[in-house]
């Protein structure tokens, strides 16, 4: 782009006046095809292009979507986030304006009014990890279109796409007891974090619709370190295979999974014919990369990323939209032992 080339440039290079190349930017309808061929073909020999403020004209329609995030641009589980994010608005005619904060919220009030000040058609905030999102954050936002990805307003005033982990915990425990384990001790994430309230939730369901009893629920996290959320992992695993003799293992997600594959193999406990492991995330870069490959609920980030901008542009879709975690089944699960069922 040249610095150089202005409106006036434009104008003489088309020979046309100053007003028209100004009717132009406003309105391409308002000038004769004719006219607006030699205008286009001046801009392009040029290297000009509108400014923002030229854009922001009464009348232009942008067709963008922008998007703040925590850190989904940085974390290659969330990566899926995006293409659902840049599949839809291609499908729809929009374009994404995508801003990241890095985890660090102050820096988000000025991302939204930039954002803002492209005229957007909409905003999306979406985040790292499942969770509410401050009242002010939101306020900041106040008339334009907000839709919350992988978040949700405490008081449910703006659409929000989230996945359904209490359904995905659910058909993940019952994938275990349709094989036939009885004994299944679930790994849990933090206790303050909602997709663990959420899944603690689905299993107890999963149980109760099975007419079994709950599944032993431990800290999977317990003595975590700076790094390592997982540090305490081999010492708990241990501990469960002494007092509980699991014939399955149900991982908070696919990296605590692999660790817990892990520690079996240092025990010499065949995986899975001793003990099954089911991790949660379906994460590309983890499932693949265990011995052996590892079943997992999927966390449907595709498809929320694709609804969300739906939503986005759509007026009328209001509420909370869930996306199933379907579970994705490899050689990490099967049927328990032969007698080792109950």
């Amino acid at each position: 782009m040249s610095e150089a080339a202005t409106i006036y440039e434009v104008a003489d290079t088309a020979n046309v006046s100053v007003r028209t190349v100004s009717r132009y930017l406003n309105d391409p309808t308002c000038v004769s095809k004719k006219t607006s061929a030699l205008i286009v073909e001046a801009m392009r020999s040029l290297q000009f292009r509108p400014s923002k403020a030229a854009r922001a004209l009464k009348g232009v329609k942008p067709n963008l979507i922008g998007v703040v995030s925590d850190r989904i641009t940085t974390s290659p589980d969330s990566f899926e986030l995006i293409k659902g994010l840049q599949l839809a608005a291609k499908d729809l005619g929009k374009r994404l304006l995508i801003a990241e904060c890095a985890g660090v919220e102050d820096e988000v009030p000025p991302l939204i009014d930039e954002l803002i000040e492209h005229r957007v058609d909409a905003l999306i905030f979406a985040t790292h990890f499942h969770r509410p999102i401050d009242r002010a954050l939101l306020d900041l936002a106040a008339g334009t279109r907000l839709v919350l990805l992988n978040c949700y307003a405490p008081r449910g005033d703006h659409p929000s796409v989230l996945p359904n982990d209490e359904q995905g915990a659910h058909d993940g425990l019952a994938h275990l007891y349709a094989l036939g384990h009885r004994r299944v001790v679930v790994f849990e994430l933090f206790p303050d974090m909602r997709a663990t309230q959420l899944r603690h939730r689905g299993c107890v369901k999963a149980a109760r619709d099975a007419g079994l009893h709950e599944p032993v629920f431990v800290q999977g996290s317990q003595g975590a370190l700076a790094g390592d959320e997982f540090a305490a992992i081999d010492a708990l695993v241990g501990q469960v295979l002494l007092e509980h003799r699991p014939t399955a293992l149900f991982a908070g997600n696919d990296k605590m999974a692999a660790r817990i594959i892990q520690c079996l193999h240092k025990r010499q406990v065949a995986v899975p014919s001793q003990v099954s492991v089911l991790g949660f995330d379906d994460h590309a870069m983890l499932v693949h990369a265990t011995d052996p490959p590892l079943t997992s609920v999927r966390l449907p980030y595709l498809q929320m990323g694709r609804r969300a901008a739906e939503v986005a542009c759509d007026e009328t879709a209001s509420g909370t939209f869930r996306e199933r975690c379907d579970v994705q089944v490899r050689a990490s699960v099967e049927a328990p032992p032969r007698g080792r069922a109950r």
